[in-house]
C-alpha cells in the first residue's frame, strides 16, 4: 500500500513484529508430530514434487459467486431491453413509439452508470471467485528444494521460495496453536529469510477444527521435502476440473461444527431447515465459480524444474516487479520489524 494512500485512510503500519529466534530458526528440520498425514487436497505426488490447493476462505466459496451474478443481471437485462426497444423502433414493428423511446432512455440510464461501476470498481470484488485462477496451487519440490506458489497477477503472481525460508504460522515458535479457528494450513516467507521487503504468506489444504491436522499435515509435507516420498502415506489425488460435490464438503463441514455447538435443543431444530436451504445454495455457488474459471499452467521452467540437466527456477525478487508495484513493496516494509527478545529492540536487517 502507498504511503500516500496510507495517509488519506488514516492507516498506520501494522507492525507483525517477530522474535529474532523465531525468525531465524530452520523449521524443516524439527519433527513436529508422529503422525503425518495428507489432508490434502492434493493435485500432484511423485518422487520429484508434491502439488497442493492453496487459498483461504475456500468454504466459503459461492457466495460471492451469487452477488457476483446478481450485481451482473442488471447492466445485462437493462441493456437487453434497451437493444430490444430499439431494434422494435428500427424495424418498425409498434405503433406506440414514444413509449419504446421512453424504454431506450430508462434502460440506458441504467446500464450505462451499472456497466461502468461493474468495470472500473466491482471487477475488484468478483475476480475473488469468477474469472480468475480456479484454484491457487503451491508445489513443493524436493528436487530444486524450492516452494512454487501460483498466484494470479494481481496478486503478486507466480513466486519462487527456498523451502528452508518457510515457516509454518499456525503452531510452533512462530505460531498460536488455532485449534477451533477453522482455518487452512498458514505458511509464511518472511523478509528476514527471504530478502524481499515484505513476507509472503499462502494457507494450503482444507480448513480444519482441529489444531492437530495442522501439525500432521506440515509434518507430511516436511518428511516428504526432507526425505522422499517412501515410507508416507500416498495422498489422493483430486482433479483440477469442476465437481459438483466440490463445494460440498467445505460448506457442510462449518454446518455440521455449529450444529454439534448449538447451545440447546431447540437451537439444533432450528438450524435443519437453515442447511436444507444454505447448503445446496452454497454448492451450486460453488460450482459455478469453478466453472466460470480456469486453471493455468505452471511457467515451462517449473514444470521443468528438478529435471536432468533443466534450469532450476530463479527466485522471486523486487526486481521481478514493475516500478511502480516495487515503490509500493517497499513503502509496505515497515510491517515486518524484528525485535530482538534478549534486548527488546529492533533489529535492522536491511528492511527498514
Amino acid at each position: 500500500m502507498k504511503s500516500e494512500t496510507r495517509k488519506k485512510l488514516k492507516m498506520g503500519y501494522i507492525n507483525a513484529d517477530m522474535t529474532l529466534k523465531e525468525v531465524q530458526k530452520d523449521y524443516t528440520q524439527e519433527s513436529i508430530s508422529d503422525n503425518p498425514r495428507p489432508l490434502g487436497p492434493y493435485y500432484a505426488y511423485n518422487g520429484r514434487y508434491l502439488e497442493i490447493r492453496g487459498g483461504m476462505f475456500e468454504n466459503f466459496r459461492g457466495i460471492l459467486t451469487w452477488i457476483s451474478l446478481l450485481v451482473f443481471f442488471i447492466p445485462f437485462s437493462s441493456g437487453y431491453y434497451c437493444i430490444d426497444s430499439f431494434l422494435v423502433l428500427y424495424f418498425g414493428e409498434t405503433n406506440n413509439a414514444v413509449w419504446h423511446v421512453i424504454s431506450i432512455i430508462f434502460y440506458s440510464i441504467i446500464c450505462l452508470p451499472t456497466s461502468y461501476l461493474c468495470i472500473r470498481y466491482f471487477r475488484y470484488i468478483h475476480r475473488f471467485e469468477l474469472f480468475t485462477i480456479r484454484h491457487i496451487r503451491v508445489r513443493f519440490n524436493r528436487v530444486t528444494r524450492q516452494v512454487y506458489i501460483q498466484r494470479p497477477k494481481y496478486c503478486g503472481g507466480t513466486v519462487v521460495f527456498k523451502w528452508e525460508h518457510i515457516m509454518p504460522s499456525n503452531f510452533g515458535e512462530s505460531g498460536s496453536d488455532m485449534g477451533g479457528t477453522n482455518m487452512v494450513n498458514l505458511m509464511t516467507f518472511h523478509p528476514y529469510k527471504t530478502g524481499f521487503p515484505v513476507a509472503h504468506s499462502v494457507g494450503i489444504g482444507k480448513n480444519t477444527y482441529n489444531g492437530q491436522d495442522y501439525k500432521d499435515e506440515w509434518e507430511f509435507i516436511r518428511r516428504y521435502m526432507e526425505h522422499g516420498p517412501d515410507n508416507l502415506p500416498k495422498p489422493r489425488l483430486s482433479t483440477h476440473l469442476p465437481m459438483p460435490f466440490h463445494g460440498l464438503e467445505g460448506h457442510i463441514k462449518p454446518m455440521i461444527h455449529a450444529a454439534k455447538n448449538a447451545p440447546t435443543f431447540w437451537m439444533y431444530i432450528l438450524l435443519i431447515p437453515v442447511f436444507l436451504i444454505l447448503l445446496p445454495f452454497y454448492t451450486v455457488g460453488y460450482f459455478i465459480s469453478e466453472c466460470l474459471c480456469w486453471q493455468p499452467r505452471w511457467p515451462k521452467v517449473i514444470r521443468q524444474a528438478g529435471r536432468k540437466g533443466k534450469p532450476i527456477p530463479k527466485e522471486t525478487t523486487l526486481s521481478d516487479y514493475s516500478p511502480k508495484v516495487q515503490q509500493a513493496i517497499l513503502e509496505s516494509r515497515l510491517e515486518w520489524g524484528v525485535r530482538d527478545e534478549k534486548t527488546g529492540k529492533w533489529v535492522d536487517y536491511g528492511n527498514s
